[in-house]
């Protein structure tokens, strides 16, 4: 409560001084033109909550009011448009914001794309393709669900080392940490093998049933072919959701490539833009997302590679309670401060970006 109290007021002094600008500079803001992601949008957040990752999740009320909040401040553009601004071809200096969401899921659809719709709002949405059209689940949801499952079991996660132990898994220090912290962990330090060993063990000791799952389906081709044709830019988040910093480069070139000619064969139109996967990237990684023919890429940090700054474009990634003040209440100051990156100036970046070895993480 007291840590809320103070990032409200803290915002409310910096956005009421213009502050939140001059502060969100030393962060590598640009204020003239944002990007902001979204993963999930659903209809009741609290009882979504129950089985997903909160910080995933976004009210459909929620989003309208980020939505209108931003509108009133900027220029609602396409990723193609926001692109032109990028590369210089649109000189213009008029603040312009782009809107993303993450992974396809099927409540984009049927939540986020009606409003987007109403409000004449361009979007893009950065899809799994191998998931497109089918049940499979994104790793990364089964294992909070699992993990969040044994921990109510267990009484904790304590003993998940000596899991991870057992199955030859190199990671240390989790046990005894949330859910999403160990969640966290495990997605950003194994490769997408060793996440389905640890899942097969997982889904044994309590498996769950499949219409808990049906929340967390894809889109199908036939509805994105539909958001298409409303506006909504396709663009690629690998085949199966692989964190390319973990992987081979053979594997990596393969999640790439077989996405982008995907999204193209299956709606007939180019796939310019790439988000990375939990918003990893290094050295390695940007060279093959530049290789695999893509224009522009998009992080969840300000950090870019001076080499390839089109393909490490920062965004924003906002959900329910991300510009909630101390009252639980929404806050355009704290969404200002969001948008201008200024409470990362103060935090900075917990990524690590350079490196170009296989298993070099960040």
């Amino acid at each position: 409560m007291i840590r809320s109290w103070i990032k409200t007021g803290a915002a409310g002094v910096l956005s009421r001084t213009g502050m939140d600008r001059a502060v969100g500079t030393l962060a590598g803001s640009n204020h003239q033109a944002v990007v902001i992601g979204y993963h999930r949008v659903v209809e009741d957040f609290a009882s979504a909550a129950r089985t997903s990752i909160p910080s995933m999740l976004v009210s459909r009320q929620m989003l309208e009011r980020h939505l209108d909040w931003i509108g009133r401040r900027f220029r609602f553009v396409s990723l193609d448009e926001l692109g032109a601004r990028l590369d210089g071809t649109d000189t213009s200096i008029a603040p312009i914001a782009a809107i993303t969401f993450d992974d396809g899921y099927r409540d984009f659809y049927d939540h986020a794309f009606p409003v987007l719709k109403r409000k004449g709002i361009p979007a893009a949405v950065f899809i799994v393709t191998g998931l497109v059209g089918t049940t499979e689940i994104q790793v990364h949801d089964k294992l909070y669900l699992l993990l969040a499952r044994r921990a109510a079991r267990f009484a904790g996660l304590e003993n998940f080392e000596h899991l991870l132990r057992d199955l030859g898994v190199p990671v240390q220090s989790v046990g005894g940490a949330g859910t999403y912290e160990v969640t966290r962990t495990l997605i950003e330090m194994l490769s997408q093998e060793e996440l389905r060993r640890v899942l097969a063990v997982l889904e044994s000791e309590s498996p769950i049933p499949e219409s808990t799952w049906k929340p967390f389906y894809s889109m199908t081709w036939e509805m994105l072919a539909s958001a298409c044709r409303g506006g909504v830019t396709v663009g690629s988040h690998t085949r199966t959701h692989v964190l390319i910093t973990n992987e081979s480069a053979a594997r990596t070139a393969a999640e790439l490539r077989e996405s982008r000619h995907e999204i193209e064969a299956r709606l007939g139109t180019e796939a310019r833009h790439f988000a990375y996967p939990s918003g990893q990237f290094n050295t390695r990684a940007v060279k093959a997302v530049a290789d695999a023919g893509y224009r522009f890429g998009y992080t969840v940090c300000s950090h870019r590679d001076p080499a390839f700054p089109r393909l490490t474009v920062s965004r924003t990634l906002l959900w329910q309670n991300s510009c909630g003040d101390y009252r639980g209440r929404f806050s355009g100051s704290i969404l200002s401060c969001q948008i201008h990156r200024a409470f990362e100036a103060v935090s900075g970046c917990r990524q690590r970006h350079r490196g170009g070895g296989e298993r070099t993480y960040g």
